[in-house]
């Protein structure tokens, strides 16, 4: 997952240059906007349609949201938290897809592994800009959120009731 931390930048060369007068603008592009609106959004839709492992997809993708705003833990190239961050995700989404009988968490298990890997690769290929590290894990979190959002289409399309409506909103008044 990639945190907010990694798209505003305070200082350096960049920028000054995206700086005009009083105006400061974040480093931030219009893909990154739709990540985060479009996460936001399926959460939500995840939360309130979804069955008891979709529910427990959102709470950990938001637990792994809030823990990505921490201060950087840089090893070299190397985000060091964020990959901690991210195998821990993917073993809790691989548990998840071993007990539940969903296919999204195998999905969002795999979108993981390749996460993974391109934390592997920023340390194995020097070549790779700082750029391309958050443009790959950019991509395969929309992935990520794609499964999930598609989990609970499949299950509203299946006939399932959502976990919201079999809920208990207010308390049941019992006969005296």
């Amino acid at each position: 997952m990639t945190s907010g931390r990694d798209q505003y930048r305070f200082s350096g060369p960049a920028a000054s240059s995206q700086t005009h007068g009083r105006e400061w603008r974040p480093d931030i592009s219009p893909f990154q906007i739709f990540y985060y609106s479009f996460s936001v959004l399926v959460f939500a839709l995840a939360w309130l349609k979804g069955g008891h492992a979709e529910r427990f997809g959102v709470t950990v993708l938001i637990i792994a949201w809030v823990v990505s705003f921490a201060p950087p833990v840089m090893i070299g190239r190397l985000h060091a938290d964020h990959a901690v961050e991210d195998a821990l995700l993917m073993l809790v989404f691989g548990r998840l897809a071993l007990k539940s009988d969903r296919w999204w968490p195998l999905a969002m298990t795999a979108t993981m592994v390749l996460t993974v890997l391109v934390h592997v690769s920023m340390v194995m290929v020097p070549d790779l800009d700082h750029r391309a590290d958050i443009a790959a894990r950019l991509g395969l979190g929309v992935l990520t959120t794609l499964s999930l959002l598609l989990g609970v289409l499949e299950r509203w399309l299946a006939g399932e009731r959502p976990v919201s409506e079999s809920a208990r909103w207010r308390r049941v008044e019992r006969a005296p």
